[in-house]
């Protein structure tokens, strides 16, 4: 399979076609002062269609990588006459650009406007950062929670999509991890893209694509961005951001440094039972002030070598410690006996992780590009833990200590080809390899019984894969994608002791794509996308490590855990800003957080594990709106989700709705008041039945002294994210609720200074397996 992979790439041929330019430009009024804030439209001179769009930046403007043609510039600005001009682009142009005042007349007078900042494209949802009720925010999270569908869990730890699940992260054509996202500065984004339909191009684990855009600035200097967030929930977090940028003009250096003090609240309760052993369980548990420290850095530097070939280097380190003591009340029915335990248990709980790659990028011809790059990444787990025991009133006695540490090295390349065949056909074409190795080892002592027991568990993963995908468009209507990507992938798990594997895997898949838009005419385009996914487990969640819940229930991982494979067809019909979306869907091996019990085992466990099938369809409307001061989102969907198990009851599925809304006010030139939240009504989705909520949240946002951005905001203020679920599977019957932190009162500050720098910065992500190691 190795040799295979090489031979196809030198069995490839590659043709001449069409090279990408710049459009650059300043835009100033009739005093030679920059135009702050506008409007900039790149369109097709004859249709009028939207090629691209952005907004001035301290009268600067730019786009990217535009193919070589005849282009309609167009500009507006309030108080300003549109301006409107053809330019033939045959080559990087920047322009100057005077515009002409609309009035001169008025006196002491001030037009406020907004423009929506959260727009809708073919079913794809983007936000516009430099809005200031978003770049007045220093967390990039708290901006992608502002998406529809988007969910950010409470701990602030993993993103998911309604009817997607979890999405690939990627900067620009660049794929990044969760981490390195979190860790960006606000300030050099411009905007974050929901796309719910990713081409081929994307890797195959991707049914959702969450897309960065950075602001373009190509002048010299250094910038530093100071942030500030004081957040009160159950307890008070505080959450201090650096961002750091240098640009001599042709280089780039940047850097983060992030410290996030964290008391985090958590509770859950949870009444099962196991009819066939006569065993009854209801617990509580609650972790008062779990003390959270987190170092979140990141130092990058790109070097290019021409316009454009390049190299970059990108390393990040996060260290997290947990300080969480906790403690459990269970009654624990067995038979005929009846137990009431009170369970406090310690855990100094510490989290390292460490990535580093290097890119090249080099333009063979005027029509091939190449990239290469390597990756290395690491991430080290040590949990210690102290449990004590009281049965019946009869006093605290230590049952347990454990010491648990989980480690994982991954080392990744791959080789990228991009080829321009025509004006009408793109190739995309490459090859990645990935290696994975871990070592989870476990030691629990008895101090009652002087028992001892030691497992130590081995686990390698190996991933080939090659991949193509071909992008044409027929006339000016017809645009179409295909690809696909053959995966080679091997698995192996080991305890120390035994002398054959627990697990052995070796699999090869193919994982095929198709899109193809129509453009009805110049305010309605329809599309439809099949494609073929794989949502792997983190490589953690297939480690032996265990985490004491009561003295019946541990939260563990399952080593037996299969990757999910979803096959999905897709379609939305796009009239004007409004869009109609659908599609229907299969999930084979899907997996899901449950308690299972084997006989003859001393405790039942919490964990991931795979079911047999899940399948359903969605159907939704999204409607902005916006007039004058106020600019708003609206979105509604419906889905019908059915989950099947051979060892489960099976309950009639019923359709959900989910409704999306954000309201923005500009109450005055630099002040913004939002309100918005979201519902869910109840979802019955066959072996599982969880609650609805209606998610309530506000926020104003102004500027002060130009520099000064502040923000107060309120989360969950109808303090609703609370989930409930219920279920009965492997003969357990299971009914609980997860109380999550979320109603938050935040007060964020933040203010940069220092000259303009360049965000040309260029890295990506080697390691297509990062967002599983932590």
């Amino acid at each position: 399979m190795k040799h295979a992979i090489w031979w196809v790439l030198l069995g490839v041929q590659f043709l001449q076609g069409q090279e990408q330019i710049s459009l650059k430009g300043k835009v100033l009024d009739r005093n030679k002062v920059p135009v702050d804030i506008g409007d900039v439209l790149l369109l097709v001179p004859e249709t009028r269609e939207l090629v691209s769009y952005t907004t001035l930046v301290q009268g600067n403007f730019a786009f990217k990588e535009v193919p070589k043609g005849e282009y309609l510039l167009e500009i507006s600005a309030l108080g300003y006459t549109t301006f409107s001009n053809e330019y033939a682009l045959h080559g990087s142009l920047e322009v100057v650009i005077q515009l002409e005042e609309e009035t001169t007349d008025l006196e002491n007078v001030e037009v406020v406007a907004s423009k929506n900042p959260i727009t809708n494209t073919n079913g794809n949802f983007k936000i516009d950062v430099q809005n200031p009720v978003f770049s007045a925010m220093v967390d990039p999270l708290e901006v992608l929670m502002k998406l529809p569908n988007v969910q950010v869990s409470p701990n602030r730890e993993s993103i998911s999509v309604l009817m997607k699940g979890t999405p690939l992260i990627y900067l620009g054509n660049q794929r990044i991890s969760f981490g390195e996202f979190a860790a960006l500065s606000v300030d050099s984004i411009e905007s974050i893209e929901l796309i719910n339909n990713p081409s081929p191009k994307y890797e195959a684990e991707g049914r959702a694509v969450i897309l960065i855009q950075l602001r373009k600035n190509n002048d010299k200097g250094t910038t530093v961005t100071l942030g500030e967030t004081l957040s009160f929930r159950q307890n008070t977090n505080n959450y201090i951001s650096t961002n750091g940028n240098h640009s001599n003009g042709k280089w780039n250096l940047r850097g983060n440094l992030n410290y996030n003090t964290i008391g985090q609240w958590e509770s859950n309760t949870f009444a099962f039972v196991i009819p066939a052993e006569n065993i009854r369980s209801d617990y509580l548990v609650l972790i008062p002030d779990n003390k959270r420290m987190q170092i979140n850095s990141g130092l990058g530097f790109y070097y290019p070598i021409n316009t454009n070939d390049y190299i970059s280097l990108n390393t990040i380190f996060r260290r997290q410690t947990d300080d969480a003591g906790f403690e459990t009340n269970t009654v624990l029915q067995s038979g005929g006996e009846t137990n009431e335990i009170t369970s406090e248990t310690e855990n100094d709980n510490r989290r390292d992780y460490f990535s580093a790659n290097f890119n090249f990028n080099k333009r063979l011809t005027e029509n091939l590009n190449l990239f290469t790059g390597i990756q290395y990444s690491s991430f080290d787990q040590k949990l210690l833990t102290d449990i004590a025991n009281d049965y019946n009133d009869e006093g605290l006695v230590l049952d347990q200590t454990r010491n648990q540490d989980y480690k994982i090295e991954s080392l990744a390349a791959r080789l990228d080809f991009e080829q321009v065949i025509s004006e009408n056909l793109q190739l995309d074409f490459g090859t990645s390899w990935n290696e994975a190795k871990a070592d989870a080892f476990s030691q629990i002592d008895q101090p009652e019984s002087a028992n001892e027991n030691v497992t130590n568990y081995d686990y390698k993963e190996s991933l080939y894969a090659i991949y193509a995908n071909a992008a044409s468009s027929f006339g000016e209507k017809f645009k179409f994608n295909l690809g696909a990507r053959v995966e080679y992938n091997q698995v192996e798990g080991q305890l120390e002791k035994d002398l054959q594997p627990l697990v052995e895997r070796e699999n090869t898949r193919v994982f095929p794509k198709v899109g193809l838009n129509f453009t009805i005419d110049s305010t309605k385009t329809l599309s439809l996308n099949y494609s073929r996914n794989i949502n792997r487990p983190n490589f953690s969640r297939t480690s032996s490590v265990r985490v004491f819940i009561n003295p019946f229930l541990e939260a563990g991982n399952n080593v037996d855990l299969i990757p999910t494979i979803t096959n999905e067809i897709s379609t939305n019909l796009q009239i004007g800003k409004t869009s109609v979306f659908g599609g229907i869907y299969t999930n084979k091996n899907p997996r899901y957080f449950m308690i299972g019990y084997k006989e003859n085992d001393s405790a039942a466990l919490l964990a991931e594990n795979n079911l047999d099938e899940e399948s359903g369809y969605y159907l939704g409307l999204t409607v902005p709106f916006f007039h004058k001061i106020w600019s708003s989102t609206n979105s509604v969907s419906m889905t019908y989700n059915k989950i099947k198990d051979s060892s489960a009851m099976f309950a009639k599925a019923k359709p959900y709705l989910y409704v999306y809304t954000d309201q923005q006010l500009r109450v005055m030139k630099d002040t913004i008041v939002s309100v918005g939240g979201y519902a869910l009504t109840q979802r019955k989705e066959g072996i599982i039945e969880r609650n609805g909520m209606v998610v309530l949240n506000a926020s104003v946002t102004t500027t002060l002294f130009e520099k000064l951005q502040c923000a107060l905001r309120f989360n969950d203020i109808t303090k609703a994210m609370n989930y409930g679920e219920s279920y009965s599977i492997n003969g357990v019957e299971a009914h609980g609720t997860y109380y999550a932190d979320g109603r938050e009162m935040a007060v964020a500050l933040k203010y940069s200074f220092g000259g303009t720098a360049s965000n040309t910065f260029k890295n990506k992500d080697v390691d297509e397996n990062l967002d599983r190691i932590n």
